[in-house]
């Protein structure tokens, strides 16, 4: 059995002196193959971690998710762990009790087998298709945990969080995957976009859709909402009239709000008509690869033929349920 005093005994390298390549290439290695010690439970410096995020894309999906497994907590237990501990024990045994019967992290930490921390390596389990769900885990997370993780784990999952963020959230997919749909595909695709944001959705027939595709609807205690949205799958940028006429609708129709989802962008008059009446928001094709990044990862142009058939499917269903 390996002596388990051997692991302090590795050299440790200055993190801070390597280029980003180097500091890579050690840190990228298994931590049971290493014979060294390295900071790699986040990015030694603001400038590695502003060169790794600005050349991103450049690396492959195994190389960013091994890193992240680096920045994540494990489970287990940390080098401090000890000094949290013997400080603990410090305290009145009446005040003791009272914190292990309020937080298990305390109650983990103090009893055995002594390993207070439930490792949140798990969330790349929800990479690439979830960023938006991965962040929130890790926001939980951070907030169960702030006042007992190390400084160094602090930053660590901060530099996740930016991590995901750039590549799963603010990823450029080409408009061309949009382009490349039907009309009605297109329709469908924003219809279960909006149903993934909690909207129960109708995509209207095309001869009775009174200038609007798809219906949105959200009834939360207190705060229904009823959204009309029209769909341009449009490669010029969409004029004021569009808006005009959406405008009518959604006072005809009494909806909360009218959206403009575009493959494009709008005309200025466009912003400009919808910039002065609150119950229209204009979403342009930069505002869209966010929010398909955002719902449906960054690889969903991968995803659009199978979600778009998810709600075909449940359309139909209900229509055969109403006849």
């Amino acid at each position: 059995m390996p002596n388990p005093q051997s692991k302090t005994k590795k050299p440790l390298i200055e993190a801070e002196t390597l280029s980003l390549n180097d500091w890579l290439s050690h840190v990228l290695v298994p931590k049971h193959e290493r014979t060294y010690q390295i900071i790699d439970y986040q990015f030694p410096t603001d400038e590695h971690r502003d060169e790794f995020l600005d050349k991103i894309y450049t690396f492959s999906e195994n190389q960013v998710r091994d890193l992240l497994r680096n920045f994540l907590v494990p489970s287990g237990s940390l080098g401090t762990d000890h000094l949290m501990r013997h400080s603990i024990h410090d305290l009145a045994p009446a005040k003791l009790a009272q914190l292990i019967e309020e937080n298990e992290f305390i109650r983990r930490l103090t009893e055995p087998p002594f390993l207070p921390w439930e490792g949140i390596t798990w969330i790349l389990d929800l990479l690439p298709h979830y960023p938006r769900k991965t962040l929130d885990v890790l926001d939980g997370f951070f907030i169960a945990h702030c006042q007992t993780l190390p400084d160094g784990r602090i930053h660590g999952l901060s530099d996740a969080e930016a991590i995901i963020r750039r590549r799963y959230l603010h990823c450029d997919n080409p408009r061309e995957s949009l382009l490349s749909l039907g009309p009605e595909e297109f329709e469908y695709l924003v219809g279960a976009l909006f149903e993934h944001m909690g909207y129960q959705v109708a995509v209207t027939q095309t001869s009775r859709d009174g200038g609007v595709d798809v219906e949105a609807k959200r009834d939360d205690p207190g705060g229904r909402v009823f959204v009309l949205i029209q769909c341009k799958r449009y490669e010029k940028a969409v004029g004021v009239q569009t808006i005009r006429e959406l405008r009518g609708v959604v006072a005809r129709k009494q909806a909360n709000k009218g959206i403009v989802v575009a493959t494009s962008n709008f005309t200025l008059p466009a912003k400009q008509e919808a910039s002065e009446n609150a119950m229209i928001e204009l979403i342009d094709f930069v505002s869209l690869n966010k929010l398909l990044n955002e719902h449906f990862g960054s690889k969903w142009p991968n995803r659009i033929a199978h979600e778009i058939r998810q709600l075909q499917i449940a359309s139909a269903r209900l229509c055969r349920q109403t006849l």
